[in-house]
């Protein structure tokens, strides 16, 4: 009989992350990341790098522990102890630099998300992701300092459809325009730079290369184009135009 294998509990909260999430009524944990730290060879290289700072120019040397190295988790507990949790209804973050804490509701949250890549000598390095949450009360920036993040990027993306999804679809039949930065959906069309596109003439949506495009039907040039980054609830928008567009 196979072995059934269980999810690793989560980690227990600290007591005043518990009181704000309470606090915020954000349900359940669902997740927890840790920063990231620097791999084994990197961070002996950063040691080396210190230690010949300190034999050649003391002051240096002190400028780039304190300005560089303390900055990381590596070399700093507080910094290693900072966390981000994700709630049913919410998150509570730590910020990423200095001390202090961010709570946001999923369903007060506009979202943006970036995805960056370099490619050095043709060959393409990771992906960096970016998420800036706002609300009418605050703000947080979510960057790699976290593990895991396109892990948490789809999540926080996928929490803010499933807790605004039904009000946002409820607000469009009912004839009220919707803001997603630089496009506007009502059940007339999509609005982009103050031009309509009727639903019955939208062909297709793609994401490609950093950017959203939408396709008029029986032209060969993208209608409208804005980057991922500008448009906040990217996949509530995705979601929305995907079922008017198939209507």
């Amino acid at each position: 009989m196979p072995r059934t294998v269980r999810p690793a509990p989560l980690p227990p909260l600290p007591p005043a992350v518990a009181e704000l999430a309470a606090q915020h009524e954000l349900g359940a944990l669902t997740a927890s990341f840790k920063p990231q730290k620097f791999g084994v060879l990197i961070k002996v290289s950063f040691y080396v790098t210190l230690a010949v700072l300190l034999f050649l120019f003391v002051v240096p040397a002190v400028v780039f522990y304190y300005v560089s190295l303390r900055r990381t988790p590596d070399f700093n507990p507080r910094q290693a102890a900072k966390r981000l949790h994700l709630f049913e209804h919410g998150m509570v973050v730590d910020h990423e630099k200095g001390p202090g804490r961010t709570v946001v509701r999923w369903d007060e949250a506009r979202l943006y998300e970036e995805q960056t890549q370099n490619v050095i000598n043709g060959v393409p390095g990771p992906v960096m992701y970016t998420c800036v949450l706002r609300t009418p009360a605050a703000s947080a920036v979510v960057t790699q300092f976290y593990q895991h993040p396109r892990t948490w990027s789809q999540a926080m993306q996928q929490a803010v459809l499933q807790a605004q999804g039904d009000r946002a679809q409820r607000a469009f039949l009912a004839g009220e325009v919707l803001d997603f930065g630089e496009f506007d959906l009502s059940t007339a069309g999509i609005t982009h730079r103050k031009q309509l596109l009727p639903w019955e003439r939208l062909a297709e949506v793609e994401l490609r290369g950093g950017a959203v495009f939408l396709q008029q039907a029986g032209e060969p040039a993208a209608w409208g184009r804005a980057m991922v980054k500008s448009v906040p609830n990217l996949h509530l928008f995705l979601a929305l135009v995907d079922a008017h567009r198939a209507d």
